[in-house]
């Protein structure tokens, strides 16, 4: 998927807006290790192995997948890499799968979190332009709601306009402290051609309103991925 491309051919996708979701639930099971201690629980060689196929690391996370099994995701500037946990009669082994990066193709972008200057919760576009909207679950909506409208934007516009079905891997841990609560938070969005994620650090202080959380430096990155 060549964006870039497609953005030059097509002025109606240049004036577009994509859609802006609204931010869900973030429960937290506090009987789940956070990240850094699940990545402790998986075998060494399973790290060794990730860290290998995805290269320099731009994102990660560990812990139970849906069936209560040990997982694990990489994305680095070499592949988008998981692991997770499977039971072959007797033993259980783990199993990985990688998506290649395109050489050349990494683009990366800090956004600073901070509102619009006009206080408007819309991506960039022109008035009256019409919405690019993206078929996602709604669990992944409610974490792409979180994130500021330029980074729902960034993410969401690579895969626009196509009809291959977006996966949503997600990742995120509260810390909550007497003076306020912190939320680390990853979403990574993947076709077999292209993938998008963003990895912040958000805080609420103690008694703020919910809207008065604020972002802490979000990083983002896109890439193309070869066929497997």
């Amino acid at each position: 998927m060549d964006i870039d491309a497609w953005r030059r051919e097509d002025p109606e996708f240049t004036r577009a807006v994509t859609q802006i979701h609204e931010p869900g639930g973030l429960p937290v099971d506090s009987g789940v290790p956070a990240r850094h201690a699940y990545w402790e629980l998986l075998p060494g060689d399973v790290r060794a192995r990730l860290l290998e196929k995805a290269g320099r690391c731009l994102t990660w996370w560990a812990g139970p997948n849906s069936d209560g099994r040990p997982s694990a995701v990489v994305v680095g500037d070499r592949g988008l890499c998981r692991v997770g946990q499977v039971q072959q009669g007797e033993v259980a082994e783990f199993r990985g799968q990688r998506a290649r990066v395109e050489p050349g193709s990494l683009h990366s972008r800090t956004f600073d979190g901070r509102p619009a200057p006009d206080g408007r919760a819309t991506a960039p576009g022109l008035p009256g332009a019409p919405v690019l909207r993206l078929d996602l679950v709604p669990e992944a909506q409610g974490v792409l709601g979180h994130f500021p409208p330029a980074v729902q934007d960034f993410l969401q516009r690579p895969f626009l306009g196509g009809d291959a079905r977006v996966t949503a891997d997600w990742y995120y841990d509260e810390t909550v402290e007497p003076e306020r609560t912190t939320w680390f938070v990853v979403l990574v969005l993947s076709t077999d051609d292209a993938l998008a994620l963003a990895e912040g650090t958000r805080t609420l202080d103690r008694g703020a309103r919910p809207g008065r959380a604020e972002w802490h430096g979000i990083q983002c990155h896109r890439a193309r991925l070869t066929p497997r």
